[in-house]
């Protein structure tokens, strides 16, 4: 006797039906999954800067109330005190902020933002400052020479993050004039250390001779591009890297994240530097140790 099997296969319209819920599922589920990512990228990045702070703490402690070095003079100037011309020619003994808290962090990951794709802070090419620093603090990779190869120390150590410069004594503030080749500020001298921007994100300019560089030395809206057709490019806004803002260790060890404010105006063009750091000022982040809280 002859019998009928029924199929128990799914048909076409079924196989369609599953195949659509699935891509909806999807579509709604990606962006919640890129949103948890980026926040996790963003709570390590805040971890980096608390732990940068912490540790540029525990240096001051033993140096006198001096924290680590964020200018570019310091380091990079004859040693003595100063005045002293500064070059890229020359090592002072006072390292940069990012190697001088190794001895109390021990981590360099600590240096390096999971959502930096250049890393560049600490690419100069042909610096003999940049590369004498990585060659006495023994840093894993450093050879002598490198600084003439692109993108050899940024490999050796990558580096997202770029300190105050304005807290060192070579750049002069709107009441108190710089000096050739100087060192840091006391932290007696900041005003409101809680408001005091140390670090931040940076990001890295394309060289043209090959690699990509940021520098260890920063301050809140240095470095952007004007063009209102690519601004976006320059190293200040590349450092937006965190839900349109990006993260911040203070002068008294806290770190936090803030949004940026806007780079353009009301009319459409970019903000001039000090434009945007009157910005973060009135935000509560200030860009000069005498800046106080009383307006």
């Amino acid at each position: 006797m002859k019998q009928n099997h029924k199929s128990t296969g799914f048909t076409l319209i079924e196989l369609l039906v599953v195949i659509a819920i699935i891509a909806i599922l999807a579509a709604i589920l990606f962006p919640v999954f890129a949103q948890a990512r980026a926040k996790a990228r963003q709570a390590s990045c805040l971890s980096n800067l608390k732990q940068l702070g912490l540790g540029a703490m525990m240096y001051a402690q033993d140096y006198d109330e001096i924290m680590p070095e964020t200018g570019w003079q310091g380091p990079c100037s004859p040693a003595g005190e100063p005045p002293q011309t500064a070059t890229d020619n020359f090592f002072s003994g006072v390292y940069a902020f990012p190697l001088a808290v190794m001895p109390y962090q021990k981590n360099y990951g600590i240096l390096v933002c999971p959502s930096d794709p250049d890393k560049g802070g600490w690419g100069k090419l042909n610096s003999n400052c940049f590369e004498q620093q990585l060659l006495q603090m023994n840093v894993p990779g450093a050879y002598a020479g490198m600084r003439s190869v692109p993108n050899a120390m940024t490999k050796v150590l990558p580096l997202s993050y770029a300190g105050n410069y304005f807290l060192s004594a070579a750049y002069g503030t709107p009441t108190q004039a710089g000096t050739n080749g100087g060192k840091m500020r006391p932290m007696s001298s900041y005003a409101a250390p809680a408001n005091l921007a140390y670090v931040t994100d940076v990001g890295s300019a394309q060289l043209a001779a090959g690699g990509t560089f940021a520098g260890w030395y920063i301050a809140p809206g240095y470095g952007i591009n004007t063009n209102p057709t690519t601004v976006g490019t320059g190293r200040w806004e590349k450092g937006q890297r965190h839900s349109g803002g990006r993260t911040w260790a203070f002068c008294d060890g806290h770190a936090k994240w803030t949004k940026d404010p806007s780079w353009f105006t009301a009319t459409g063009t970019v903000k001039t530097e000090p434009v945007i750091r009157e910005e973060y000022r009135r935000m509560g982040i200030y860009t000069f140790p005498e800046t106080d809280n009383s307006n």
